[in-house]
């Protein structure tokens, strides 16, 4: 009589309710991976837009030192960028975020002037909403 009024019955988890768990933990995880890539991108395209400054700041500050540097700067923009005492990691400087190698252009406006140029395919598609 004593040993049946505290008896407890023995509950097993259902294969139904593990599945449930598993579900709900892969949806959680699915967010959360989604939202951590999407930091990511924010984070490769901040990078890239510092660099993109930082190599027209270098590359502004070489043709003010020797205008000719203008004329071969498409083919040793990189040379100029390595060479620069302002940049830290200069294989990292040349390529954006995503790891692509900036381009560099110099191009000329309507009033005469020539205008350097540096682009990055990556941020262009990340911007537009294509992603990388």
């Amino acid at each position: 009589m004593f040993k049946n009024a505290y008896s407890a019955t023995r509950r097993y988890i259902t294969l139904i309710e593990i599945m449930i768990v598993m579900f709900l933990i892969s949806m959680i995880l699915g967010v959360l991976a989604y939202n951590y890539q999407g930091a990511l991108n924010d984070g490769r395209a901040f990078e890239t837009r510092a660099n993109i400054e930082k190599i027209g700041t270098i590359l502004s500050l070489k043709i003010a030192n020797d205008p000719s540097a203008i004329d071969e700067l498409e083919a040793r923009w990189k040379d100029y960028v390595r060479a620069s005492p302002l940049v830290n990691n200069p294989d990292k400087m040349t390529r954006d975020g995503w790891g692509n190698e900036f381009k560099v252009s110099v191009e000329q406006t309507e009033d005469g002037q020539q205008r350097i140029t540096v682009r990055s395919q990556s941020l262009d598609a990340y911007e537009s909403g294509g992603g990388s």
